[in-house]
């Protein structure tokens, strides 16, 4: 059995930096749907192959396939040992009836959804600062206030010159919450009304500030 965790929260708001310490410290295994999708196309799966044909075609991948894909790695050894935090699944509220199911037949435990609210203001700054590695077996995030690289404009991980993504624009970061606000206002509501859901609120602090109070909020 395996306790299972979910980070909600804007763009900007700190999931990547904060589930990155999460697991770090407490072992769960980090999931996240881009990467199984990757991976069962590396693999040449019938998922895989499923994911490459609909890509090929222009068309979305559908929730079906991605349930199924998030259901084949949650009964893997080292999630049945060390527990997983999702990134990117659930996104809605029929992704999270299905994870649901998922659960109730694996027997793993839904631990907690923790929602990390942000302020606009704080958000917009954060995104339009926003640094990335562009090594694709790296992708380390890093933001210019925030959480800067050691050497600036160098990844600390692998050495490559950073880049600002063409989507980090102002204008554009105001469309990316709005759409997360409509996107996730029912999923908030839906695990609320579970009685699984956590909040914790993410200040224009230290990191490791943030992360003590994403801490004290998984022990409520």
């Amino acid at each position: 059995m395996a306790n299972v965790y979910v980070f909600l929260g804007p763009p900007g708001a700190g999931k990547g930096t904060l589930g990155e310490l999460f697991c770090r410290d407490s072992g769960a295994i980090h999931v996240s749907t881009g990467q199984l999708l990757r991976d069962e196309m590396a693999q040449g799966s019938d998922l895989g192959l499923q994911v490459k044909d609909l890509i090929a075609r222009g068309a979305l991948v559908s929730d079906d396939i991605v349930a199924a894909m998030v259901a084949k790695r949650l009964s893997q050894p080292d999630i049945k040992a060390h527990g997983v935090l999702l990134d990117g699944f659930p996104r809605t509220v029929p992704q999270a009836e299905m994870l649901s199911t998922i659960l109730a037949k694996s027997g793993d435990v839904m631990a907690a959804v923790l929602l990390i609210e942000a302020d606009d203001a704080m958000l917009m700054g954060r995104l339009t600062s926003r640094r990335m590695c562009p090594n694709k077996q790296c992708e380390a995030i890093y933001n210019v206030q925030t959480n800067p690289p050691r050497q600036e404009g160098i990844c600390d991980r692998c050495g490559a010159a950073l880049i600002q993504r063409s989507d980090d624009s102002e204008e554009t970061a105001r469309g990316r919450l709005k759409v997360y606000d409509e996107q996730t206002r029912p999923l908030v509501d839906y695990y609320q009304g579970k009685g699984q859901l956590v909040r914790m609120h993410s200040g224009d602090v230290a990191v490791d500030v943030n992360y003590g109070r994403l801490k004290a909020a998984l022990k409520r």
